[in-house]
């Protein structure tokens, strides 16, 4: 499958793009002699509230998409300069360099926000927490091989105005919007899952969940599907990035 990427160039090709939009660059750690990023950019437009607005992609290594949309969007520089931005567009580089949704000693991180066994998310930890103080919008960006099509999982537990409409016609316009009305044990509807409350996830804490009860806001996990060709996934998820900032 035409899912593999090359993750040096990547390696070189992110703080470049970022740096020529105007984020500051920081390498907040290393795993194997691979960098660890964190990339910054507060509102040049002060007229306005800016929104913290936060960025990651990358935490499983056989979700290619979401790290190739960052590089994408900061090469064009398409986030609007009203908000302030935290990004984190590859955090396992191990894991992508290998496709395998692990990092290289076997750990999901995305389920390492409990234990912090790993390196990277011991490392993410203490970036976030040294840089963001709350939240308006967290986006997660992941894939899902057992999807069909877009869909979108929502932590919005005050009715905080949304921008779900807008994001599922954006993504749609590349690709299906996912039909199940289960995904994951979570009820469906619409390519959207909204729960009532925080779940609890046994086997450790995922970043969005994280995210949510450390930083508030409004938390959007995309996913899309992965057998679908990995140019329409870019996409799709671009668009709906785009689309998710007002």
């Amino acid at each position: 499958m035409p899912n593999r990427v090359n993750v040096d160039q990547l390696l070189i090709d992110l703080p470049q793009a970022a740096r020529r939009a105007g984020f500051k660059v920081a390498t907040y750690g290393m795993i194997t002699g691979l960098p660890l990023y964190g990339f910054i950019r507060r509102s040049t437009k002060r007229a306005s509230t800016p929104l913290r607005i936060y960025i990651s992609a990358g935490i499983h290594g056989d979700e290619p998409a979401g790290t190739l949309v960052l590089l994408e969007l900061l090469c064009s520089d398409a986030l609007p300069h009203q908000h302030d931005y935290f990004l984190c567009p590859l955090m396992n580089p191990t894991g992508l360099a290998a496709g395998t949704r692990e990092n290289i000693a076997g750990i999901d991180l995305n389920r390492d926000y409990t234990d912090f066994r790993s390196t990277e998310i011991a490392a993410h930890r203490d970036w976030i927490h040294a840089h963001i103080h709350r939240l308006d919008l967290a986006l997660h960006l992941h894939e899902d091989w057992e999807a069909t099509g877009f869909y979108l999982y929502e932590l919005n537990f005050d009715d905080r105005p949304h921008r779900v409409p807008e994001i599922l016609h954006a993504a749609n316009t590349h690709l299906p919007i996912e039909a199940a009305r289960r995904i994951d044990g979570h009820p469906a509807r619409g390519g959207v899952i909204r729960p009532k409350r925080l779940p609890e996830i046994p086997e450790g804490l995922p970043e969005a969940i994280y995210f949510k009860q450390h930083f508030g806001g409004i938390n959007h996990t995309f996913e899309t599907p992965s057998a679908i060709e990995l140019k329409r996934r870019i996409a799709a998820q671009k668009d709906a990035v785009r689309a998710a900032i007002p």
